[in-house]
């Protein structure tokens, strides 16, 4: 019988999965970059040893080989059973260290063969120690932004549903409302959001008609650059970001955030769970990029406290102070 997961052991175990699906994503990429994700999968397994050995109470030594961990971890197994996966583990262990320590880049096969071994153990590991299943552990525990996780739990249960383009729907409205939210709680001392890059330039009679002219064009032109600039300062990956918006459909929402609407070119057969899997990993991705860098800083708001208490007068976005001008005011009343 196993021991109840307490929410800190859920959420490690969480980042272990993250780590896991990046190494996935790794082994995607083009030679010799792909091998990045044997040291993905290598710190994905060691995390996840090390944590096993908390939860079984192993009392592990500080510093201990890879190999070590089978035998140490095997008698708080129950009965009859052993830590699986010892011999491919070792062999996924050799490739780190001659990857790291001499350069040795493994090959394609090396590489699949680590993927497959790696998921192996995980699969039968997790589930006999911490009894759930490791596909399934929930990598939302990652995520802070209440919100943003909640679109995620809702999108993964609409793609276990085999509602895929719903899914996607949801996790382009999580990330909107990530970067939205990032931006919008920046303000400077004139009520200006630097995040934002500039105020909306969509006009009204466009959405009314539809209109494509070459101003409609520039508009467009304007408003996808200050998209860009948007995911680009929060350190977010472009190249990722284009991939998600290609496989994300448009999503209009009401006034509450509710979606009222979904619109894709794309045929629901056409999606398999590797693309759904993409954009899912990308918002989490994207949420702890965004978490890491975030802060609060509302200059506007502290500058009106300021005036208020003065007894300033605030005209829009302009403060004014109430004191005649100084000879320094040669220029007029100053604003802030």
């Amino acid at each position: 019988m196993t021991t109840p997961l307490n929410p800190q052991t859920v959420q490690r175990l969480a980042f272990i999965r993250f780590l896991y699906d990046q190494g996935i994503a790794q082994t995607r990429q083009p030679q010799p970059t792909a091998a990045t994700s044997v040291l993905s999968f290598h710190d994905a397994a060691e995390l996840f040893l090390i944590l096993a050995g908390e939860h079984l109470q192993a009392n592990l030594p500080t510093q201990i080989n890879f190999a070590e961990y089978w035998t140490k971890l095997g008698p708080k197994l129950p009965l009859n059973t052993e830590l699986p996966s010892k011999k491919a583990m070792e062999r996924m262990n050799k490739l780190r260290v001659n990857l790291k320590h001499y350069g040795a880049v493994p090959s394609p096969t090396d590489i699949e063969q680590v993927r497959a071994d790696v998921t192996t153990f995980f699969t039968d590991a997790t589930s006999l120690i911490f009894g759930v299943d490791f596909h399934h552990v929930d990598m939302t525990d990652l995520v802070t932004d209440a919100t943003a996780a909640k679109r995620l739990q809702d999108a993964q249960a609409k793609a276990d549903a085999g509602d895929v383009i719903e899914a996607l729907a949801e996790l382009r409205a999580a990330f909107d409302d990530l970067l939205s939210d990032y931006a919008y709680r920046k303000k400077g001392p004139s009520l200006d959001k630097p995040f934002l890059f500039g105020p909306s330039v969509i006009p009204d009679f466009r959405v009314r008609s539809g209109m494509t002219t070459p101003e409609s064009k520039m508009i467009d032109a304007i408003t996808e650059m200050q998209k860009a600039l948007r995911v680009i300062a929060v350190g977010i990956n472009y190249r990722n970001y284009a991939r998600f918006t290609m496989l994300v459909p448009t999503v209009h929402r009401n006034p509450d955030g509710k979606i009222a609407s979904i619109h894709t070119h794309l045929v629901h057969d056409e999606f398999g769970m590797d693309e759904y899997q993409f954009c899912r990993q990308f918002v989490i991705e994207a949420a702890l990029q965004i978490s890491a860098l975030d802060y609060d800083l509302d200059l506007w708001e502290r500058n009106l406290q300021i005036a208020r208490q003065r007894g300033d007068h605030v005209s829009g976005r302009v403060i004014i102070p109430d004191r005649p001008a100084s000879s320094s005011d040669e220029d007029g009343p100053s604003t802030t």
